[in-house]
């Protein structure tokens, strides 16, 4: 039988609001992408956090227009959310403050930004109680050398927005060239002959797959909310 156009309600028949099941599948979807794209970028490929960035947002971000999954499941209000961020210490004599990431020098091969992931054991300053998302996504964790404060939704919003995650940007972002390129943290190593050496890494980057990796840890910590 064939389906006909209706100008009210789509095509007859498929109208109306998604189910449950439907949004689980989703979600079980969603999930697998962000898998996917962070075990790319643990392999070396990080560009893989500009769809992590994407995916995440698809997960949890809701703007007016726009309505995240665990949102429509009406879970987001009942989640916490690991948070593994060091905090900013106003009270620091060194500007930047690194936020989800840390530093790792190896030798002979040079020093680098990365996820600290389930590193064990996580330093002190990065234990911390389950957060409500609100915090989880708003509160800033980053000051890069310049003063510029990131939080985790800027981050996500700036690499699935601006950079090339959904859409690229016609202007340059320039506090996310310093951080990305241009070694925004302004942490250098030593290096023979007593020269010193920017970090390697797109800060930015790494954070994202930091902030997939404690969404992740979130989600089973929740399994009982998506049955």
């Amino acid at each position: 039988m064939l389906l006909r156009r209706s100008s009210e309600e789509g095509w007859n028949g498929m109208a109306g609001q998604r189910d449950r099941a439907g949004l689980l599948e989703l979600l079980e979807e969603n999930v697998s992408f962000l898998k996917a794209s962070a075990a790319s970028f643990d392999a070396g490929c990080e560009a893989e956090a500009k769809r992590l960035a994407v995916t995440l947002r698809v997960l949890v971000h809701d703007t007016a227009n726009s309505h995240s999954l665990l949102r429509q499941l009406g879970v987001k209000g009942q989640m916490t959310f690991t948070d593994t961020a060091s905090r900013i210490d106003p009270n620091n004599l060194i500007p930047a403050a690194p936020g989800l990431v840390i530093m790792r020098m190896t030798m002979g091969v040079g020093a680098s930004y990365v996820a600290p992931l389930d590193m064990i054991p996580l330093p002190p300053s990065r234990i911390h109680p389950p957060a409500p998302f609100d915090a989880w996504w708003n509160d800033a964790h980053t000051r890069d050398s310049d003063g510029a404060l990131w939080c985790r939704r800027k981050f996500v919003l700036t690499m699935a927005n601006k950079e090339g995650g959904a859409h690229v940007d016609p202007k340059l972002n320039a506090a996310y060239e310093r951080l990305a390129k241009h070694n925004g943290l302004g942490f250098t190593s030593n290096a023979a002959g007593g020269a010193y050496l920017p970090f390697d890494g797109n800060v930015a980057a790494v954070s994202v797959r930091q902030i997939t990796h404690e969404f992740l840890k979130s989600y089973e910590a929740h399994a009982h909310l998506f049955v």
